[in-house]
Formats: C-alpha cells, sequence, structure tokens
C-alpha cells in the first residue's frame, strides 16, 4: 500500500484527498489483506461495506463520522479527531472508552448482543446435554427387564419410566400416516408435482422409521419386547433418554444443538404440511401452485424454489437464464395470484422490518413476515426506478449456515449509497424458527 501512495505522490510529502489512489487501496483491503481469508459472498460484501463507507476524500474532513449513534446515555456520535500525525491517531484510539463500546460500532443496533448471549447458552445446554452422563448408564448396556438390579418401585429404573412416559407422548404428537401422490402421465410433466412427489416420499419413509423405532422403545421399556438390534435399540434409547436426536432420524437439515422434543415438534409439523399437499393434489396437479407453502417446514426448501423457476418457465416456454425472482411481502392477504406467483409463509426477517413492501432500519432483532409472494419475471421487463434495492440473503434458519437464495428488495428513506447500513447489520430472511 505504501508503494501505491509513493508512486501517485511522486516525492511530495501530502496528497489532496482527491489524489489519493482510493480504488486501489480499497481493493488492496478488500481482496488482499483481508479479503483473501474470505469465502462467504455476503462476508466480502460486509467487508467492502466497511471499506467504502471509511476510505474515501471526505475521510480528510475534521468532521468525518466513524460512528454515527452510540446508543441511548452513551454520546451522539465519534468523529475522526482533526490531526495528522500517526502517533496523533494512536492516541486517539487508545483514549477511546473500552466500556463504551457498543454493537453500534459496527453498525448493529445496541441489543444485538442478545442474540449472541442467546446463541453462546444454547450451545452451552447442548454441550451439557451431549456430556451428560446417565445414573443408570450401566443398565442401558442390557436392557434386559430380567436384572433385578438398580430397580424402582414399579420394577423399571428411573430413566426407564420418564423415557416411557416421553415416548408415549412423542407417539400422540406425531402424526401416523402421510398419504401418497397419484402419478399420472400428465401430472408427472409439472416440476411442482415432482417436487412435493419427492417430499412426500421422503417424509413418508422418515415417518414410518420414526414411528417404529419409537414403538419398539415403548415396548422395550414395558418389558413387552427385547431388542432385535440390539446396537441400534440401545443407542436409540440412550439418545431419547438424554434428549437428543438419534443419529437414523437425521436426514435433513436441523441445527445441531437442538433437543429431540424440538425435531418432534417440528418434523410433526412439516409433515402435516405434507398431508395438506397430498390432499390438495388430488384435485390435480396444477392446485398445487396456489398452495400457501412454509419454506422451512419443507426438507429440500432450495429445490422448491428451482421447482417454481421451471415450472414458469415451462409455462411461458422461457429460458430459466432470463427469470429473475421478485418479493412482495402482503399485508397478509395473497389476493388472486397471477400465474408467475407462488405463496410462502413462516419467513422472518432480521436486523429490519418491511413496510409497505420497502426495507427500514430497526433495532428490532426479529420479526415475523406475513403472507410473502414471490414472483418470477423477465429480467428484459424489469424496470430501474428510484427506489434503491439491497440484495439480502435467504437461510434456512437461524443460524445462518445454509444459503438457500437471495432476494432484492427496495429500502425506505435511504438514498443512493448507503445501503451499506443495512450489510453492515447483516439483514437477512430465515425461514425457519429452528436456530
Amino acid at each position: 500500500m505504501g508503494k501505491t501512495l509513493d508512486s501517485v505522490a511522486l516525492g511530495r510529502t501530502n496528497l489532496p484527498p482527491e489524489k489519493v489512489p482510493w480504488d486501489a487501496i480499497k481493493t488492496l483491503l478488500s481482496q488482499c489483506i483481508y479479503g483473501g481469508k474470505i469465502d462467504n459472498n455476503f462476508d466480502q460484501r460486509l467487508l467492502s461495506s466497511f471499506i467504502d463507507k471509511l476510505f474515501s476524500p471526505k475521510s480528510f474532513e475534521g468532521d468525518f463520522t466513524l460512528v454515527a449513534s452510540l446508543g441511548e446515555g452513551l454520546g451522539k456520535k465519534i468523529s475522526m479527531p482533526d490531526s495528522i500525525r500517526r502517533e496523533e491517531f494512536v492516541a486517539f484510539s487508545e483514549h477511546l472508552e473500552a466500556d463504551r463500546q457498543t454493537p453500534s460500532w459496527l453498525g448493529l443496533p445496541n441489543n444485538a448482543e442478545k442474540v449472541l448471549l442467546t446463541t453462546h447458552g444454547s450451545d452451552m445446554c447442548a454441550k451439557l446435554m451431549k456430556v451428560e452422563l446417565l445414573e443408570d448408564d450401566d443398565e442401558l448396556v442390557t436392557l434386559s427387564p430380567d436384572d433385578d438390579e438398580k430397580r424402582v418401585v414399579d420394577g423399571r429404573p428411573d430413566w426407564m419410566r420418564t423415557l416411557h412416559t416421553s415416548v408415549k407422548t412423542w407417539l400422540d404428537l406425531v402424526p401416523k400416516t402421510v398419504g401418497a401422490m397419484k402419478r399420472t402421465i400428465e401430472n408427472i410433466k409439472d416440476p411442482l408435482f415432482r417436487f412435493f412427489e419427492r417430499e412426500v416420499n421422503l417424509g413418508g419413509r422418515l415417518l414410518g422409521d420414526v414411528r417404529r423405532d419409537l414403538a419398539d422403545v415403548l415396548q422395550v421399556c414395558v418389558g413387552e419386547k427385547k431388542p432385535t438390534n440390539p446396537n441400534h435399540h440401545r443407542n436409540m434409547m440412550a439418545d431419547l433418554a438424554k434428549g437428543m436426536i438419534p443419529e437414523s432420524w437425521r436426514r435433513y437439515t436441523v441445527p445441531s444443538g437442538i433437543t429431540v422434543i424440538q425435531w418432534i415438534t417440528d418434523f410433526s409439523q412439516r409433515i402435516k404440511q405434507l398431508q395438506a399437499v397430498v390432499q390438495v393434489a388430488q384435485g390435480g396437479a396444477k392446485e398445487l401452485k396456489n398452495l400457501q407453502v412454509w419454506l422451512g417446514g419443507l426438507f429440500i426448501a432450495e429445490a422448491y424454489i428451482t421447482a417454481t423457476r421451471q415450472f414458469v418457465a415451462q409455462a411461458y416456454s422461457w429460458s430459466l437464464e432470463e427469470l429473475h425472482l421478485d418479493v412482495n411481502v402482503t399485508d397478509g392477504k395473497s389476493g388472486s395470484l397471477d400465474a408467475c406467483s407462488f405463496c410462502v409463509t413462516g419467513l422472518k426477517l432480521q436486523g429490519a422490518v418491511c413496510k409497505q413492501n420497502k426495507l427500514q432500519l430497526s433495532s428490532t432483532i426479529s420479526t415475523d413476515l406475513p403472507l410473502t409472494l414471490l414472483r418470477w419475471v423477465r429480467l428484459d421487463s424489469i424496470e430501474g426506478g428510484k427506489d434503491v434495492k439491497v440484495t439480502l440473503p435467504v437461510y434456512l434458519n437461524a443460524t445462518r449456515a445454509q444459503l438457500l437464495f437471495t432476494l432484492d428488495l427496495a429500502t425506505e428513506g435511504q438514498g443512493s449509497g448507503k445501503d451499506h447500513s443495512f450489510y453492515e447489520r447483516g439483514v437477512a430472511f430465515v425461514t425457519s424458527d429452528l436456530g
């Protein structure tokens, strides 16, 4: 970076702000020095937002704002010191009060730390659950109802009685069947039918295994059955007794720290959605298009978006490459859908709020969105407007580990160049409560 400045300065000890090679400096910082360690496009965008805001001719001004708002009771802002020597800038940074450093320094709302603390708490509970040793763990090795050691009043150890009660509750929560999609020569041509058929088949197989495993555990707990697969049943009962999800049930993505009761509740809701799909499909494959789909409740959510794109392309004989996904956050009423629109529910917006289909910065950590319409439009039909739009990621859940797709949304009260405020906040959509 020093060589870059020297090549422009040509021996001069200082440069006018407009003569500084800002583009070269930004490229070095965003692509080489820091950017070389980033492998996520949205992390790269965040870094670029900070660099674009801080490294500009305006940073030479004495009142250049480094932090716009520190929060209530913490002062109004932090400005660039009116200095020219390196030692003076070092002294300025060293005298910043450590106890005044808040998330707002990074463009985040000051309550953002609650999210971090909540995540740490959940992770700690999950780790404690994994290392917890059952008091009667030696009985899990044999699972023999004839063993008279460590018996309680009704002839069973405490953990087995507790597990028996839990399993009975879980069996009542989990639906008994899903049903089946009726395949015909016509409906198999429909991308949405093919997608939902895969979802129903996947859900049906997993539901059958879950109910069979729970029924086996229930019979073992009351002594009506001996384990036919000792390793499988032993591991199954050990996991369930500790509130952990059995490995054989992990056939779709969920956060690693959720408990088995959270998983059972979530899985049951997914199956109920598939039951509704099967019911609607009886009226014909075309009826599937108008479903209000809980996106986070699909086993392969991103495949649904692909299927909707294929549906529109097939209906109008358009190529997939010329289609762009538009979004409209409604007031909760879908109205009449056109042939290119699809309803999704259960979306949450983190770091901002959406009013009249426009983003606004907010200190609210997360808000539930009403009915959301996703619409595929041709790129050549998109009209340029005055609204500034930001591209937001849509993640599977709050862990933000799995990116599904992106959506462009207009902003409210933000002029050109102000979109970095939304990027700094990490504004994003999530499709599921899990995490």
